[in-house]
C-alpha cells in the first residue's frame, strides 16, 4: 500500500481532549470497518505499570531488558505480582505484533497515560471522495496520537500531538481534514506507518 505522511494537527497538555479530537476525525472516514490500531509505549515505573496496565488488552506485549539486549516477553496478565520482581524488569516496552481491533482500549489509555511516552494509530478504511476539492477516496489514512512525544517513537516532550495521516505531498486534504474539526496543520509532516 506504501506508507502515509502524518501532518500535526493538535497539540496539548489534554491526553483526553486529544483523543477525544482524534474520535471527530474518525467520524470523516469513509468507513470504520476494517479499521485497526497500534499502540506502543515505554513504562519505566512501577507506578506507570500499575497504572497503565489495567488499560491494555490481552494482545498487548510487555518487552524488558535494554535496547540491544535479548528481551524477554509478557502478555499483562503474566507480569511478576512482586513489586521487587516487577522493578527489575523495568523499564517495559509496550507493543503489539498484531493490528487490535479499533475502539478497544485507547479511550482508556488516553484516561491513564499521564507523563508516559506512548502512541497510538489507527489505520482507518480510507478518507472519502470530495466532489467540492476533486478529490478521490484516498487510501492513505490514518489518524495518530503521540503522547509525551511530538511524533510516534520521538523524542519526549511536554504535551501531546495530534496528527492526520494521508499520501505523500497530499497537504491540501490534511488541511481540509483538520478544517472540518476545527484544526489547522501545524507544520511539516513525518512518515508515519
Amino acid at each position: 500500500m506504501g506508507c502515509s505522511y502524518a501532518y500535526p494537527v493538535m497539540q496539548t497538555a489534554d491526553a483526553v481532549q486529544a483523543f477525544r479530537t482524534a474520535e471527530r476525525l474518525f467520524e470523516l472516514a469513509e468507513t470504520l470497518e476494517y479499521a485497526e490500531t497500534t499502540a506502543w509505549a515505554t513504562l519505566s515505573t512501577l507506578q506507570d505499570v500499575e497504572r497503565i496496565l489495567p488499560a491494555l488488552p490481552a494482545e498487548a506485549w510487555l518487552d524488558s531488558g535494554e535496547a540491544g539486549s535479548d528481551p524477554h516477553h509478557f502478555r499483562p496478565g503474566e507480569l511478576p505480582a512482586d513489586p521487587a520482581a516487577l522493578g527489575a524488569l523495568l523499564p517495559l516496552s509496550l507493543h503489539f505484533d498484531e493490528d487490535i481491533a479499533f475502539g478497544s482500549f485507547e479511550a482508556d489509555l488516553a484516561a491513564v497515560v499521564g507523563d508516559v511516552p506512548a502512541g497510538i494509530h489507527w489505520h482507518l478504511g480510507g478518507w472519502p471522495a470530495t466532489p467540492e476539492q476533486d478529490w478521490s477516496s484516498s487510501k492513505y489514512s490514518g489518524v495518530q496520537l503521540a503522547f509525551n512525544c511530538r511524533e510516534l517513537w520521538g523524542d519526549r516532550v511536554d504535551g501531546h500531538m495530534l496528527s492526520v495521516c494521508v499520501r505523500q505531498g497530499d497537504l491540501q486534504r490534511a488541511e481540509w481534514l483538520a478544517a472540518q474539526v476545527g484544526l489547522r496543520v501545524l507544520g511539516p509532516p513525518v512518515q508515519s506507518l
